[in-house]
């Protein structure tokens, strides 16, 4: 009577082999690949928290940003900061000259969510004046001449400072008088005037 061998595996050897594998999976499943490292499909820069980046693009000097009556940061010309934890609420902000403390731009922003927020502080206000007169004209801002236009002609008074304005327009032929207006400068946009 011939004996056989059992040619079929070792339950022991089988139940091992399992473990082994399980165990090297779970070690190498958190960390990189051993084919290089793990792409990273997220923003380097997200967070969980509401930030105001703010940019400073006045080009007239450095500026003080204030937030809620808080001093944040001195920003200078060209570039970007940002406001990190910022609450979810509305916040007044503010920018100022570092050399004079005036204030040249404000604005409220409410912040709604964990995100980035952005304010762009741009350069100082203009005012365009067009002339539809029928002549040509003499232009003085707050007593001091500016510029003549003709009729049909538009051109800028630039960089008007923040406050109340007077402008005044005369007849180039005799400088008498033929419009003027106050021009209350109190957001950091263009301003317009039509001479008609």
């Amino acid at each position: 009577m011939s004996m056989s061998k059992n040619h079929g595996q070792n339950p022991f050897v089988c139940v091992a082999f399992g473990l082994m594998f399980g165990l090297f999976v779970l070690l190498f499943a958190g960390c990189e690949s051993i084919f290089g490292p793990k792409t990273d499909t997220s923003d380097d820069d997200t967070t969980d928290e509401a930030r105001i980046v703010v940019t400073n693009d006045y080009n007239k000097g450095s500026l003080e940003i204030v937030m809620d009556g808080i001093d944040q940061f001195t920003l200078a010309d060209g570039d970007s900061k940002k406001i990190h934890n910022v609450s979810l609420d509305e916040h007044e902000l503010q920018a100022r000259l570092t050399t004079t403390g005036a204030v040249v731009d404000s604005t409220t922003i409410d912040v709604t969510g964990y995100s980035d927020y952005t304010w762009t502080i741009d350069d100082p206000p203009d005012v365009k004046i067009t002339n539809s007169y029928g002549v040509s004209l003499k232009i003085y801002v707050d007593g001091v001449y500016q510029f003549d236009i003709q009729d049909e002609e538009d051109r800028w008074v630039i960089d008007v400072s923040f406050g109340s304005h007077f402008f005044r327009a005369t007849k180039t032929s005799d400088d008498s008088e033929v419009a003027s207006t106050t021009i209350d400068v109190d957001e950091n946009k263009d301003y317009t005037w039509t001479i008609s």
